[in-house]
């Protein structure tokens, strides 16, 4: 509340001054928006930004060397000692109306897998946030859900390598803050490309090397978005993050169906086929 009493003005969506004109397609449909936010309502994010304790819970000793711990936009609008401003924040990311201008945002772009499961439209569906203790009741889950990863001790290392997110999902983004005192050398996202022109495991947990090339490394920057829809092209991973006592802070910005609907090529023929026969 204002010293007024009267409601904070709302902040824009993160989405607010992107245009289909800043869509990059190389090596798959993405867009970054430096200065996502305005410089006030970012600031005013970034100073409630929850401490470690209130993500991960308490921790004795020294933390593991760079894992990612979440903080899942249900829990943050049901606890009562986090910042309006959050709730605010994470509420709006995660409701219909950011799934809509996603959606139209990157019209042209969508596989046509995706546009058959969704009937052609990013509205009227079903829609819930997500919830990992309870069954999901609706056809589309959306979260907007603050993530960490820890310092780095020892060794360099990737929090994640290159990989297609999971076969359900929609879209992912990720909007960064970064602290004005992180120094920290790495932690950009690298955004690859299939190697000899075939589709390797798109489910594993982090494809080899010899599967994929860095094409575009995105800094990690503070008040910056990234965002891309989900594809058989969309590889994405973490850059190699240096030895740092500081935590890497975002929002990942996602929608998912209640279902997988991504496959490798030749299963989508199958399908297709199996599809014009009934």
């Amino acid at each position: 509340m204002t010293e007024e009493g009267q409601e904070e003005e709302p902040m824009p969506p993160v989405l607010a001054r992107a245009r289909a004109s800043d869509i990059r397609t190389d090596p798959f449909p993405h867009i970054v928006i430096p200065d996502a936010l305005p410089s006030k309502d970012y600031t005013r994010l970034a100073a409630a930004f929850p401490p470690f304790e209130r993500i991960a819970g308490k921790c004795s000793g020294q933390l593991p060397s760079n894992r990612r711990h979440p903080m899942l936009a249900h829990s943050i609008l049901r606890a009562p000692d986090l910042a309006d401003c959050w709730k605010a924040f994470v509420r709006q990311h995660s409701g219909p109306a950011f799934l809509e201008r996603v959606g139209e945002l990157f019209r042209g772009y969508w596989p046509t897998a995706i546009l058959a499961e969704l009937e052609g439209r990013f509205s009227g569906h079903t829609v819930e946030r997500l919830n990992l203790a309870v069954s999901s009741q609706s056809k589309i889950m959306q979260d907007a859900r603050i993530e960490i990863n820890t310092p780095v001790h020892g060794a360099p290392s990737s929090s994640r390598g290159p990989h297609l997110d999971q076969a359900s999902r929609i879209f992912s983004g990720l909007f960064y803050m970064r602290a004005p005192e992180d120094d920290s050398e790495g932690g950009e996202l690298v955004l690859y490309r299939w190697k000899r022109g075939g589709v390797g495991n798109i489910g594993a947990y982090e494809l080899p090397g010899d599967d994929v090339e860095a094409v575009v490394r995105i800094p990690y920057r503070a008040n910056q978005l990234v965002l891309f829809p989900q594809g058989i092209d969309a590889l994405h991973g973490v850059g190699m993050r240096y030895p740092t006592p500081h935590f890497r802070r975002y929002v990942f910005i996602t929608a998912e169906l209640d279902h997988d609907w991504l496959y490798p090529p030749r299963v989508h023929d199958d399908l297709g086929r199996k599809a014009a026969q009934v």
